[in-house]
């Protein structure tokens, strides 16, 4: 990457993180003043645990994997491995261990996927194109939440821009009942897409960027809608839409975090999810369906963490989930640091994430 305007070099990036800490700081006073005097806070006790020997040379084994196997236009090998998701996935597995672009060991595969994530946005906003394998809406959701972290860590033009529209193209896309299906376009709606589109405007809300909180809103009705409540007679966890029946392992992490990154942390929905969740293994005897583990076991993961700022109930669910998934994790890694399933290096970047959680370098995902 020669080119500077396509490039993140490093003293650009040093420059943008100084303004941008300064901002930060100003606008941090400030709302620290507003919420105390007007809105009860979470838990938001120390984490108890860190990350584990094990676990830290698991993840710097996975990530060195991505980093060896990256092409040079910043994509990835196999079929999946030139979509918008799967490069947005390993973006965010890079970013969850600290390697931003232009530092850390691997920054530079990380502007590089940065650089072909930008490359591949249509005029409409829309962060796919038509060659790739899959469903847009994911892929974008993915995607856009991948730039919207690189935007917040960075601070480069390009990128806010770009975020930007993929924004207005998520907000333009719901339906009445808040929810968004695979083609960017006002459609039917299902949970796993629509928590992909309330995480991805949550990322660029939390950068600066314009969300309607109306969308928001509406986008966690929707994801309530799906809870399967226990007093109802029904399992606590989320089904696929509103109202289709049984609970999901996947779906139910999804839902348990989208809402949680709402500010929902203390709904009963959340609640009864963690609970749902937990009853599956490695920690419960429920086994977990293997469709989808990779895309289960990061919502799971992810929503039980956040589930600590609820109180102790939440912070004992994490410190029994966090050491059993990392063995588990550990334990299925092959020789040359990927985990094996589909969508090419899907699963590698989402056992990454769930085994970094504790290093708390990704804004989305900090308490």
């Amino acid at each position: 990457m020669h080119n500077s305007q396509n490039s993140l070099p490093a003293n650009g990036l040093m420059s943008a993180l100084t303004r941008s800490s300064q901002l930060a700081a100003r606008s941090l006073l400030m709302i620290l003043v507003v919420c105390a005097n007007t809105m009860p806070a979470a838990d938001t006790s120390a984490d108890l645990i860190e990350i584990s020997p094990a676990a830290a040379a698991a993840s710097k084994k996975a990530l060195a994997y991505l980093a060896s196997t990256q092409r040079d236009d910043g994509s990835w090998p196999g079929s999946f491995g030139t979509t918008t998701g799967i490069v947005g996935a390993c973006t965010l597995a890079l970013l969850s261990a600290g390697h931003v672009p232009g530092s850390g060991e691997h920054g530079t595969n990380t502007a590089k996927a940065t650089q072909y994530l930008l490359s591949c946005a249509q005029p409409s906003g829309l962060l796919y194109k038509q060659d790739m394998q899959g469903a847009p809406m994911y892929h974008h959701g993915l995607a856009t939440l991948a730039l919207a972290e690189v935007w917040g860590m960075t601070q480069d033009q390009r990128t806010r821009d770009t975020v930007k529209r993929a924004v207005e193209l998520i907000v333009a896309t719901q339906n009445r009942k808040g929810g968004w299906r695979y083609q960017p376009r006002v459609s039917d709606d299902d949970l796993s897409v629509t928590v992909m589109m309330l995480m991805a405007l949550r990322a660029a809300k939390d950068g600066g960027i314009v969300v309607p909180k109306e969308t928001i809103d509406l986008g966690i009705e929707y994801v309530k809608n799906c809870h399967c409540s226990k007093e109802s007679g029904k399992e606590g966890g989320f089904s696929y839409t509103p109202g289709s029946g049984k609970s999901g392992f996947a779906l139910t992490g999804a839902g348990v975090l989208s809402l949680q990154v709402a500010g929902n942390y203390r709904a009963k929905e959340v609640q009864e999810g963690v609970e749902y969740l937990i009853s599956h293994a490695p920690v419960g005897s429920v086994p977990v369906e293997k469709e989808h583990y990779f895309y289960g076991q990061y919502y799971a993961a992810m929503g039980i963490y956040q589930a600590q700022s609820a109180g102790e109930w939440g912070r004992k669910a994490w410190n029994q989930w966090y050491p059993a998934i990392t063995k588990s994790l550990i334990a299925t890694q092959q020789a040359d640091g990927r985990w094996s399933s589909g969508y090419d290096q899907y699963p590698t970047a989402m056992a990454a994430l769930v085994l970094n959680i504790p290093y708390r370098f990704l804004p989305i995902y900090q308490r």
